[in-house]
């Protein structure tokens, strides 16, 4: 979580990692943040969210936050590819997609995503892959499957005030609504009818 002045700048940042308690951390970490930079919520003048890709929990926690805080404030909030966040300029962003995968996206010198976002095993991209800096966390994770490639220490994770550089070119505009980019079905499927019993 990050607050960004009008002029791009962060006044103030809060992170945490912790893949399990998003619905915990969230909201603190919003508070700490406005307390941090000494403004009030209704100074914001837009959100700005993450849309993923990501597991199934995270980004509705994440999402649903920034929705409700655009629609409480009455200010838009406008939602970002969460590999954007992962550095500038000519790169591969991969993020742990677990189940051995990889969340990644590529991008060129400009730092325009030219593909992806896409959710692949890493020894199944290595080829399309070469002569690129990686950055992110999943590159480290699968550091093993990605043996041959430019694998970079940092950035390790998306960053908040990166996210809302990506957004300011839609300042001013009607937002997309916040679609989560989930890449994948989740784990938790409706049950099928109930099996019928004969005596």
């Amino acid at each position: 979580m990050a607050l960004v002045d009008s002029g791009g700048q962060a006044v103030a940042e809060c992170v945490v990692v912790d893949a399990r308690r998003h619905g915990e951390l969230l909201a603190q970490g919003i508070a700490a943040v406005l307390g941090d930079a000494g403004v009030d919520r209704r100074d914001l003048g837009a959100v700005v969210v993450g849309l993923g890709p990501g597991p199934f929990t995270g980004l509705r926690v994440g999402i649903v936050t920034a929705a409700t805080l655009g629609d409480a404030l009455c200010i838009p909030a406008y939602g970002i590819c969460s590999l954007d966040g992962l550095g500038a300029g000519e790169r591969v962003a991969m993020t742990d997609a677990r189940r051995r995968e990889i969340y990644w996206a590529r991008y060129d010198t400009d730092g325009t995503r030219v593909s992806g976002p896409h959710v692949s095993k890493p020894g199944d991209v290595i080829e399309q892959l070469r002569g690129v800096p990686v950055v992110g966390f999943g590159a480290q994770v699968h550091a093993e499957a990605l043996v041959g490639l430019d694998v970079r220490p940092e950035p390790k994770y998306p960053s908040a005030p990166a996210l809302v550089e990506r957004a300011v070119a839609l300042l001013g505009s009607v937002p997309e609504p916040l679609v989560p980019m989930y890449l994948r079905r989740p784990d938790a499927e409706q049950p099928g009818p109930p099996k019928r019993v004969t005596a």
